[in-house]
């Protein structure tokens, strides 16, 4: 049988086309609650117990541990493996906050523009976003009216768990952790929260966590015990199977999060004639991620009131437009020099320990 080894050589995969079919997912299921207000259920809420854009967050870590730890693994050494995580996240970043406070800010605000740019909530916006930790929802005076103020941008707060899991991959990779042998201890980290929180409205911090984490978790597993897990349709089907006979159980939402992992990872390695054409495109999700809601919420301030399925309509083409721009003139070029950066700092590192020699003197030969 096929393993995840034999198929995890190279980029001839179908992962980008799945992170962008999960991105518009989020969208989707954002559409909901932007045009209707918060308490209104979204798609698959009721059939599954997670929303979609829960599910599509799910697939987004699973396939994140997978790569993230793989990535850790093949690096000449730890800052190269920063650089590349700073470069993928904080551009893109950086550039759709700068957008959205002196761009949609100024145009969307009831307040004058005078008055709102000497309110200090305008210049705190960037920079605390840019945190992921201590995120600024709103703005002054925009989106007042919507029916789910005052957030212009309520997808961001999946990126700090991101960061965090990024973390838990350096500080398991140099202490040895992650090595097959130990790997069950992650796991069961992972998997604990999970039996000491309720399971209902998966709102409070630590089902936050564990619903994130998991599927993460078991992504990286995939890849520390890639020699063994094998790829299988009927497997993903038996999981998926299993998790909707489970729904309603404690074990379920376990089952659920190594279901749908899986079969994220299957679907991404499968040999399905043309879909590995979507590769020559580029890696749209990013962009389509942190662009949808801030779009969406513009459309139901110009158009409000609108149902879903229009909002849906006239949202996504426009954030597909700022996704592909964004990997074209932003995303793209920065990582395309992070080979450069990294080498320049592992030079500066070596020279900064050169410099001085054991007993603090200056090193002569420098």
């Amino acid at each position: 049988m096929v393993t995840v080894e034999f198929r995890a050589v190279g980029r001839n995969n179908n992962f980008n086309l799945l992170r962008m079919i999960a991105a518009t997912a989020v969208l989707v299921s954002h559409a909901w609650p932007l045009a209707l207000g918060p308490t209104v259920a979204e798609p698959l809420a009721t059939a599954t117990g997670y929303k979609l854009g829960t599910t599509a967050v799910t697939i987004f870590f699973a396939v994140s541990g997978f790569f993230i730890t793989k990535s850790f693994d093949q690096r000449n050494s730890v800052s190269d493996f920063l650089v590349a995580r700073v470069a993928r996240i904080y551009p893109g970043l950086l550039t759709v906050l700068l957008l959205t406070a002196f761009v949609l800010g100024p145009v969307f605000t009831t307040l004058p523009i005078g008055a709102y740019l000497r309110d200090r909530h305008v210049w705190t916006y960037v920079p605390f976003n840019l945190s992921l930790k201590h995120l600024q929802w709103g703005l002054p005076g925009v989106f007042l009216t919507n029916p789910t103020p005052p957030a212009i941008n309520g997808s961001l707060w999946t990126l700090f768990y991101e960061i965090c899991c990024y973390a838990a991959v350096v500080a398991t990779g140099l202490t040895r952790i992650s090595r097959p042998i130990t790997f069950p201890l992650i796991l069961l980290t992972a998997i604990a929260p999970f039996f000491f929180i309720p399971h209902g409205g998966k709102e409070t911090l630590l089902e936050a966590v564990a619903i994130l984490t998991l599927p993460f978790a078991l992504g990286a597993a995939a890849y520390v015990y890639r020699r063994y897990v094998p790829l299988s349709g009927w497997l993903a089907t038996g999981l998926l199977t299993a998790a909707a006979l489970a729904h309603g159980s404690f074990i379920y939402p376990l089952i659920y999060a190594l279901a749908l992992s899986y079969a994220s990872l299957w679907l991404g390695f499968s040999k399905i004639p043309g879909l590995h054409r979507y590769n020559l495109l580029g890696d749209y999700s990013y962009g389509m991620y942190i662009y949808a809601y801030p779009v969406e919420q513009m459309v139901v301030a110009l158009t409000h009131p609108i149902g879903p399925t229009a909002l849906i309509a006239i949202s996504l083409p426009i954030t597909l437009l700022l996704a592909v721009a964004s990997w074209t003139m932003i995303e793209a070029p920065t990582l395309a020099h992070r080979h450069t950066l990294a080498a320049r700092l592992r030079v500066r590192h070596i020279r900064g320990k050169d410099l001085v020699a054991p007993d603090g003197a200056m090193a002569e030969r420098l």
